[in-house]
């Protein structure tokens, strides 16, 4: 695997990430697919500043967990095993994590999260604090059907064929998310909103995951 040149990528990532408020400087990770190998992000790094030392190497279908690794490698394990992603970026996004506090799923409203993430973004809860092993699974089903899956009261995990993809799904989850609290809270001022007839803000539990749109990594 080019390390450096995937440190480089996930520098670039890391930068848009925090200046966009979708992850907080330490936290969040990213990790990308070379064949059955894979490049993960270690545990709270500084991620604008990577170089391909700080960055983990490992088997995607192996065992390995080396001291310092990501805490999610087994989510990054399981959904590029299920799923044909060439990358993979959680992050912290703000609106995406906010309506999952009132929700386990909802229907982008608008052209673009529509087209980016399908017809349902979904959302798993933990059983406690920061037991996100057990969700390996949930996470990864969900993202045979999405390229975006949120765990709730936490962030979201998001794929593509590459970081930069994976970069887009996390920003276009972001806004749909913003659209659908935004017009939600605007509807006692200006009434309901004037929604294409193939979105409907109505839909936020209503969405099944067999239904989704075509998973965008295949």
């Amino acid at each position: 695997m080019d390390l450096k040149a995937i440190a480089q990528e996930m520098n670039d990532v890391s930068e848009k990430l925090v200046s966009g408020g979708l992850v907080h400087l330490l936290g969040g990770n990213f990790s990308a697919r070379a064949s059955n190998r894979m490049a993960i992000t270690g545990h709270a790094s500084a991620k604008h500043r990577l170089t391909a030392d700080d960055l983990f190497e490992v088997g995607v279908d192996s065992d390995e967990n080396p001291p310092g690794i990501s805490s999610t490698l087994g989510i990054h394990r399981a959904i590029l095993r299920r799923t044909n992603a060439g990358a993979i970026v959680h992050a912290h996004p703000y609106y995406a994590t906010l309506l999952s506090y009132y929700t386990d799923h909802w229907s982008p409203i608008d052209e673009n999260g529509i087209y980016y993430l399908g017809e349902a973004v979904h959302a798993v809860a933990s059983e406690g604090y920061m037991k996100w092993a057990l969700l390996e699974d949930e996470l990864a089903e969900i993202l045979t059907h999405s390229t975006a899956a949120v765990l709730k009261w936490h962030g979201t995990f998001t794929i593509g064929k590459s970081l930069t993809e994976a970069l887009n799904a996390t920003q276009a989850v972001e806004l749909s998310a913003r659209l659908i609290i935004d017009t939600h809270q605007l509807r006692t001022e200006l009434g309901d909103a004037r929604l294409p007839n193939y979105a409907n803000a109505s839909r936020l539990t209503d969405a099944d995951p067999q239904t989704d749109r075509r998973q965008k990594c295949s």
